[in-house]
């Protein structure tokens, strides 16, 4: 601010100063008005520019106080920026981790007008649970405190959805002022993916210094676009048995590509008699809050909005046959999952899912004495299921993954049938190839056909297979290949003791997000499983993990 305009708030203060020792007594209130600038687009999920007019009438010089933004479930700030180096560590004089720009309007002694540019910076959590922190910058200089960036926690009756407080000072650069409006626009907002009749509102509220009467303004958010976004979730399936006993740790993940809708429903159906419920194992939680309760397993998200994954806890909770399996997730993102079990079907089914763009959600199932399921290992193998709903409601995919339970057949073997030299190459550069070698043992049956089920992030090309281009055999030839269930079965023209079989990327296609998590080096471990069958139509089921052999 200049001198001349610092010498026009001097004289102007003494004018105020008189006029308000004349002037009654009086509780002055401040109302707010909200509207949305939505020119920047209106497509579900996109990552969007959002523009914000906050007024603010008020009845003399008082100004807005507590001023708290709650934005509609699915609109969320990309905390990820920088990998998440906003979050660590703050910079006001380095753009880049400004996620938008506006203008402050004052009354500096509630009469002479100023207007402030202002940017917003994400910066660390101010408080222990935050998101992120809100800094408001004028060229470098912080106006007021930071404010607080947090998740609303499941149940909240906004719904699960960003909410941004703030504490507005009733000065700028020490010259008592009552602010009247706040025009700003907030970049690349991530939008919600479901399309209402009845658009969600953006919610503001605000009290004031002299008041502390809560204010609220409200404006619709409205959002296009939800039947267009892709949603092909993958679905896979692990489970071990424990060595010293029938206990089994079961491992369930759905991924799915970034830009695709996220999950509103999910239901896992798990076979039996592979793996049969142990009622006799854990004991139902009365009180997951109440922290004395002993976790089942663990859960473990990945959201392209959030720097590191989110981990929480599993409990078992319920009573008698009214079980649920209840996932937990802690701050900054407290959300809460209860998918009540089916005893009868085996299955367990979440609903109610949150508008949260999640590339991965795997769900880890203890093994042990209080284990959930144990396995008679007769037969080891099977097919799980999953149904799942996009959060618009209008896609659903339902997907199979066939397993073996570790520990009933000794990885990599089956029952006189070897899987050797299981290499995989290209997934960094999308043009993946698998090979191995299946060997029959020493006056074993010789094998007359095999099917190939691949690990979650590989599909089989239907064009591939018409063609029967990308598949390549030594030690034996081909009869027939076709597709069963997205499994390859390969017929084999004679009989054979010892196959080589190898796959490219004619054959095979591979997903987006197992590419990106390859050159980013954060693959999971892959794991490849084959079905024989000899010449007496016996079949064994053998599993082996995948080397890398690069790319």
């Amino acid at each position: 601010m200049g001198a001349t305009i610092r010498r026009r708030l001097a004289s102007a203060a003494l004018v105020v100063a008189a006029m308000a020792a004349m002037a009654p007594g009086a509780r002055a209130s401040v109302s707010p008005t909200l509207s949305l600038d939505q020119s920047a687009g209106t497509t579900a999920g996109s990552m969007l520019n959002l523009g914000l007019d906050l007024k603010f009438a008020d009845t003399g010089t008082d100004s807005p106080r507590d001023l708290t933004l709650n934005l509609p479930p699915g609109l969320l700030a990309n905390a990820s920026i920088d990998g998440g180096g906003c979050l660590r560590s703050a910079d006001l004089a380095d753009s880049t981790c400004q996620v938008g720009t506006g203008t402050v309007v004052a009354d500096a002694y509630g009469t002479i007008p100023i207007t402030t540019p202002v940017t917003f910076d994400l910066v660390p959590p101010p408080q222990p649970g935050d998101l992120a922190g809100l800094a408001v910058n004028s060229n470098g200089t912080q106006i007021g405190t930071t404010a607080d960036v947090r998740v609303r926690p499941s149940g909240d009756p906004l719904g699960v959805g960003v909410t941004i407080d703030f504490l507005l000072p009733n000065s700028l650069y020490g010259v008592p002022s009552s602010i009247a409006e706040i025009s700003s626009t907030f970049d690349g907002l991530r939008y919600p993916t479901t399309c209402p009749s009845t658009p969600q509102n953006f919610n503001v509220s605000v009290d004031s210094y002299s008041d502390p009467t809560v204010h609220v303004a409200t404006a619709p958010l409205s959002v296009t676009g939800c039947s267009s976004l892709p949603y092909s979730p993958a679905f896979a399936v692990t489970a071990t048995r424990d060595s010293g006993d029938s206990q089994v740790e079961i491992i369930t993940q759905v991924t799915q590509a970034a830009g695709q809708a996220p999950g509103r429903s999910l239901s896992l159906v798990l076979p039996r008699p592979p793996l049969l419920q142990n009622l006799a194992g854990a004991v139902p939680c009365a009180n997951v809050s109440s922290g004395d309760c002993s976790p089942v397993g663990s859960v473990t998200a990945s959201s392209p909005l959030y720097p590191t994954p989110l981990t929480g806890q599993a409990f078992l909770t319920g009573s008698g046959l009214s079980l649920a399996l209840t996932l937990v997730f802690p701050s900054p993102f407290p959300i809460t999952l209860t998918g009540p079990v089916d005893l009868v079907h085996n299955s367990t089914t979440f609903t109610s899912i949150p508008d949260l763009p999640l590339t991965s959600l795997k769900v880890t199932l203890n093994g042990g004495a209080d284990g959930l399921f144990k396995t008679t290992c007769a037969p080891p193998s099977a097919t799980a299921t999953a149904i799942l709903t996009d959060q618009n409601g209008d896609k659903t995919v339902d997907d199979s993954s066939h397993f073996t339970v570790v520990g009933c057949v000794a990885a990599g073997s089956g029952a006189g049938v070897s899987l050797n030299a299981v290499r995989i190459s290209g997934l960094a550069s999308g043009r993946p190839s698998l090979s191995f070698k299946v060997r029959v043992a020493k006056d074993g049956r010789k094998l007359k056909s095999i099917t190939v089920a691949l690990p979650a992030g590989l599909d089989f090309s239907n064009q591939g297979v018409a063609t029967r281009s990308g598949i390549t055999l030594i030690g034996a030839s081909i009869e027939r290949i076709v597709l069963s269930h997205g499994h390859l079965v390969v017929t084999l023209r004679k009989p054979a003791s010892s196959v080589v079989v190898k796959l490219n990327g004619s054959l095979l296609r591979e997903r987006a997000s197992l590419e990106r998590a390859a050159r980013q080096r954060r693959l999971h471990k892959l794991s490849l499983t084959v079905v024989t069958q000899n010449t007496k139509a016996h079949r064994d089921t053998i599993r082996a993990p995948i080397g890398d052999s690069g790319g």
